[in-house]
């Protein structure tokens, strides 16, 4: 069934709205601005709420001015196409407008006033093209290539303009290998997966092991470790700081310039734990354990009820685990939360603020152009 319409606005997850003329319902088209006006194929019935479906567009009849010829060969939004970089379709200054917009909205969503909120505009990238420090790839040993989305098909990638230099020499690498006997996926899977990074060798290659996280733009990385830096040196002196979700040590480096005789960092993966043991950074003491564990708070309450300042870096899955939160933190003044997710942010931020903190500070970093990624950095102080 094919109707004509205009792309209104953008979904939470990036995609196009557009609404039809006749059945009242809004459809989710992939590859599609605001401004846009096509003529679009309903391809999904509708969703739960019965108020939204997915479509395609046909045909751009009158393309948004903000519309440009993207930079990659691969880019589609079929299933034989990647679309890693859906919105490499129009201008840089219209992604970044339209990242600071979904962000307020689900601030607004769970309840707070935009209007109020204090944020500037995103800070940029300075690199739009081979930025990315890390990537993943999958193959059945016969192709390699990243997945299609909504799919489980393999689309063969020869290059990505999105990688560094040395992350697309090992994806030129990989690709030289194949056909691989020993890549061929075990009975009743679609694929292996092989992830890489500027700091891996890329011999032996490794199947279905995730490397340790790190941030994916090296220097927007540096950026936010500077704001981090300048943000701590502001609130003076602490006593104790917990970081939670601290990964291998990225911000905890900078932690431990503050002098802080005591830094307690948390963490759920082993191998990252370790990493950052190694390093032997002063006053940190690292230990793995389960941030999502139910009782984690009343586990913890020991070593945490005379921590003056958190920092955390967590999952898209946001903090989540809130149950005693306030009561088991009674000496914190000020939080800094480093966010991947608007919406798991937004849901957390009510919470505090609901418990008597406030925002001091939000800052919008574009870690990935040309998708719908942002990340947060915020600073919560105590009313």
């Amino acid at each position: 069934m094919l109707f004509q319409g205009e792309i209104t606005h953008l979904s939470q997850k990036g995609l196009g709205v557009v609404r039809h003329p006749e059945n009242e319902l809004s459809y989710f088209v992939a590859g599609t601005w605001p401004g846009d006006v096509g003529e679009f194929e309903i391809t999904d019935r509708t969703l739960n709420n019965k108020k939204y479906a997915y479509a395609r567009l046909v045909r751009l009849i009158q393309p948004s001015s903000h519309r440009k010829i993207p930079e990659c060969q691969f880019l589609g939004f079929s299933g034989s196409n990647c679309s890693g970089c859906p919105w490499m379709i129009v201008d840089y200054d219209s992604q970044l407008e339209q990242k600071k917009a979904s962000f307020l909205h689900a601030m607004q969503r769970i309840g707070f006033d935009p209007q109020v909120l204090s944020v500037g505009p995103v800070h940029p990238s300075p690199d739009l093209f081979g930025y990315r420090n890390r990537f993943q790839v999958k193959t059945d040993g016969r192709k390699l290539g990243f997945v299609a989305e909504g799919s489980h098909h393999i689309v063969p990638i020869e290059d990505c303009i999105a990688l560094n230099a040395i992350c697309r020499q090992h994806l030129k690498t990989l690709r030289q290998r194949l056909p691989r006997r020993e890549w061929i996926p075990a009975p009743g899977y679609d694929w292996n997966f092989i992830d890489l990074d500027d700091q891996s060798a890329i011999d032996p290659v490794q199947l279905n092991r995730k490397r340790p996280f790190q941030q994916g733009n090296s220097a927007q990385n540096l950026w936010m470790k500077t704001q981090l830096r300048q943000q701590l040196g502001q609130q003076g002196e602490s006593e104790k700081i917990v970081e939670l979700f601290c990964g291998s040590g990225n911000f905890t480096e900078i932690i431990a310039q503050t002098g802080c005789p005591q830094i307690l960092a948390y963490e759920s993966d082993p191998e990252a734990t370790a990493a950052l043991q190694q390093k032997n950074l002063p006053g940190v003491k690292a230990r793995t354990i389960d941030l999502y564990h139910p009782f984690i708070w009343k586990i913890l309450k020991n070593h945490i009820k005379d921590a003056d300042t958190l920092v955390l870096d967590p999952p898209r899955s946001g903090l989540k685990t809130l149950r005693g939160f306030f009561e088991y933190f009674p000496a914190l003044k000020t939080i800094h939360y480093i966010s991947c997710n608007s919406v798991t942010f937004a849901r957390d931020a009510w919470m505090f603020c609901k418990n008597g903190w406030k925002f001091s500070t939000i800052q919008l970093i574009d870690q990935f152009p040309h998708t719908p990624h942002v990340e947060i950095m915020a600073v919560f102080r105590k009313r």
